[in-house]
């Protein structure tokens, strides 16, 4: 029998949640530091609407940088998904099926009490998935419940890696891992026995990018940058290449593309926007994609040039796309793929 990797991680956080492993206690406020404000270049080029870009707010910037600081170089999508923020309008929950993003479908209802946000990403050989859920959920608890009702068999004790334990199991042809990075970040990894990493492999990977010693994902300059400039959102999801961003744009925009930090906001009436930064190979082809996309429009329908906003940075191109909840399902379904 095999079951997806997400699917396991939801057995294993709902018995956590059922035997009562979360404590109902307020988060820790981050300490991490705020995002600089990016300096102004003079090759930066306006367009299209006259609307301003949204400011970055550092508070939520220093909060999806943290999560995103445990993921490897090798993974791409990553996902963001603001829990707590989702949850809080019963609007959006009914126009938005949460589960399609491929975050809230590891977590029962009654995670959200402890769950403040999530980052899920892929690898990029398709064979293993990283998730950090900043929350108050014990791993020790949630394995020990798990292993108590019979739904898998617990393995030896925990493996040391540095001050970290991370705890570990086979289940269902499913590799998977767990740690507590600290008292309020879960680490969670799943993989193939056989195949690929596995999940203590992968973990320890993790602990590594976070602790500096391998390359992670925000060690790459451009990737860095389009994060720490992405305005805050709901919803936000790293690529790696451009191949999803179709949903968005036209083919022929997209040339000399290499990446991406694409971000969602969304009213309680469930209106608001797709926020894009695209990054290119050179400045040349940022300017020639962002006269394309004046004479190709877009993939959202309904969507003209006239109501996008739009700023060229050198070899970034800043967008603001209107979107409504709908479409921001639609358009995260595709791009969350790995």
């Amino acid at each position: 029998m095999n079951l997806r990797p997400a699917v396991i991680v939801q057995v294993l956080v709902s018995v956590c949640l059922l035997a009562s492993c979360t404590q109902a206690s307020a988060l820790p406020t981050s300490t991490a530091a705020p995002a600089s404000t990016p300096t102004p270049t003079p090759t930066a080029t306006v367009g299209f609407g006259a609307d301003p870009l949204p400011l970055i707010q550092p508070e939520w910037t220093a909060r999806l940088t943290r999560l995103l600081s445990l993921i490897p170089s090798n993974y791409s999508p990553a996902v963001f998904l603001d829990v707590q923020a989702a949850l809080a309008n019963t609007g959006i929950q009914e126009s938005l099926d949460l589960e399609v993003l491929g975050l809230l479908d590891t977590l029962q209802p009654g995670a959200s009490t402890s769950v403040d946000s999530a980052v899920v990403a892929f690898s990029r050989d398709g064979n293993g998935m990283i998730m950090v859920i900043q929350s108050s959920l014990d791993v020790g608890g949630l394995l020990a419940a798990a292993g108590g009702l019979g739904l898998v068999e617990l393995g030896q004790e925990p493996e040391k890696h540095r001050n970290y334990d991370i705890q570990s199991v086979d289940v269902f042809d499913i590799s998977l891992a767990l740690t507590s990075v600290d008292g309020s970040t879960l680490l969670i990894a799943t993989g193939s026995p056989s195949v690929g990493a596995t999940g203590p492999e992968q973990i320890r990977t993790a602990l590594d990018s976070f602790d500096g010693l391998v390359t992670g994902l925000l060690d790459d300059p451009e990737t860095s940058r389009m994060v720490r400039e992405l305005p805050p959102g709901m919803m936000a999801v790293v690529l790696g290449n451009c191949a999803t961003l179709t949903v968005l744009f036209h083919n022929r925009t997209l040339q000399g593309c290499t990446g991406a930090a694409i971000g969602a906001a969304l009213s309680e009436t469930g209106s608001g926007a797709i926020n894009a930064i695209v990054g290119y190979e050179n400045e040349a082809q940022a300017s020639t994609a962002m006269e394309l996309m004046g004479e190709e429009g877009f993939q959202l329908d309904g969507l003209t040039f006239e109501k996008v906003a739009v700023v060229q940075e050198r070899s970034l191109l800043r967008l603001k796309l209107p979107a409504n909840v709908d479409q921001v399902a639609t358009a995260f379904e595709t791009l969350r793929l790995p």
